[in-house]
């Protein structure tokens, strides 16, 4: 007998699996006060227990207590942990470990290879050539209005001093630029200058030394901003006929290694900087941008109109379809991440992209595990 521990989609999945392949299932209930408890009885007629619950620490307790009360019982566990998965696996005996990463990584980098390899679009190539940005480059406004401001200043005073004191224009304009710049070298001075040029002159010290300030301030502005874009990865792709991947946890991540085995070039977009993937994702050459992928602007950085495929694997259904619709604008082909089992059968209905739900995959495979240990204990 198989016996399922979950309340969630997962283990309903699994249960109903398993029922349908004829073998008997029973489904863990809370046992008295303790709701993660074990029923003796129950565990101990049990042959196969199977651990679904999204809780690492929850399976890894119920499968040491299961092993204490019957030690030859076979366990199928869930973990999103990888180091805890591989203590797990070495520490107890007759143990099959399965992640959500490890069962649909495979399945959506297969999809992938199914597309890339179709010949009917352009668009889906492995062409590596690098073409330069479409995107114009768009000036900070503010930044050219100051230094437009600073030119009226300048030029004009230059002109005005070159009358007042008999100066060339060029004698002039150095000038004013070292009054508004605050060096002030000395070399010319307002001493003897009439009353109302010296105003001028104090007025002009006072709006160069305001002008510069703020210039000096939007320069600063302007650098650290760009300087942020390079360490988040925010500047535009210029490869071409790239797979663009949303979402930088296990799965994205998974995905990414097996397709750069095939040696296509991955684009990652995570929103969350502190994602523990992204060292890695840029260690191994891939760019890495963290951005909302849901912005128009963040798929232009990615290049989607050049891209061959785009993969997204967020948590959230309602992101990834959003992320869909804008490729399909595109015109460019989505394989997608869905944990309702009927949007996902919807999205591949209406054609709006590949869909693949997680309940239905690891479901699937869950209940094919614990059907084979089934049968070795038999």
């Amino acid at each position: 007998m198989i016996l399922i521990a979950g309340s969630g989609q997962l283990a309903a999945a699994i249960e109903q699996r398993v029922r349908a392949s004829g073998h008997p299932v029973e489904r863990l209930r809370p046992c008295g006060d303790d709701a993660d408890g074990l029923d003796p009885a129950l565990c101990r007629r049990a042959d196969v227990l199977v651990l679904a619950a999204d809780d690492d620490a929850g399976n890894v307790d119920l499968a040491l207590r299961a092993r204490r009360i019957k030690p030859e019982l076979r366990l199928v566990v869930r973990l999103f942990d990888t180091a805890l998965a591989s203590y797990l696996g070495e520490a107890i005996p007759d143990v099959s470990i399965l992640s959500m990463s490890r069962i649909t990584a495979p399945v959506l980098a297969a999809a992938a290879r199914r597309l890339l390899d179709e010949p009917s679009a352009p668009t889906r190539t492995r062409h590596r050539q690098h073409t330069r940005s479409a995107r114009p480059f768009q000036a900070d406004r503010i930044l050219l209005g100051a230094l437009l401001c600073l030119f009226l200043l300048v030029f004009p005073s230059a002109l005005f001093f070159s009358k007042a004191l008999d100066l060339s224009y060029i004698d002039a304009l150095y000038f004013v630029w070292t009054t508004v710049m605050t060096v002030g070298y000395g070399d010319i001075s307002l001493r003897d200058a009439p009353a109302a040029v010296k105003l001028f002159g104090m007025a002009l010290m006072l709006a160069g030394a305001s002008f510069i300030a703020v210039l000096f301030a939007l320069l600063s502005d302007w650098v650290l901003s760009r300087r942020l874009d390079m360490l988040y990865g925010r500047t535009r792709e210029r490869g071409n006929g790239h797979v663009i991947i949303v979402g930088a946890g296990n799965i994205g991540f998974s995905v990414a290694e097996l397709l750069a085995a095939d040696g296509m070039r991955v684009v990652i977009i995570e929103r969350s900087a502190d994602s523990r993937n992204i060292a890695a994702l840029r260690l191994a050459g891939h760019h890495a941008i963290i951005a909302d992928a849901t912005r128009r602007e963040t798929l232009e950085l990615a290049a989607l109109e050049r891209a061959a495929l785009i993969v997204t694997v967020t948590e959230v259904d309602a992101i990834n379809l959003q992320i869909a619709l804008h490729a399909r604008e595109m015109n460019v082909p989505v394989i997608m991440r869905m944990a309702s089992p009927e949007l996902s059968a919807l999205v591949c209905e209406r054609g709006d992209g590949i869909a693949f739900s997680l309940i239905v995959e690891a479901a699937e495979a869950f209940a094919q595990q614990a059907v084979c240990a089934l049968g070795k204990s038999e």
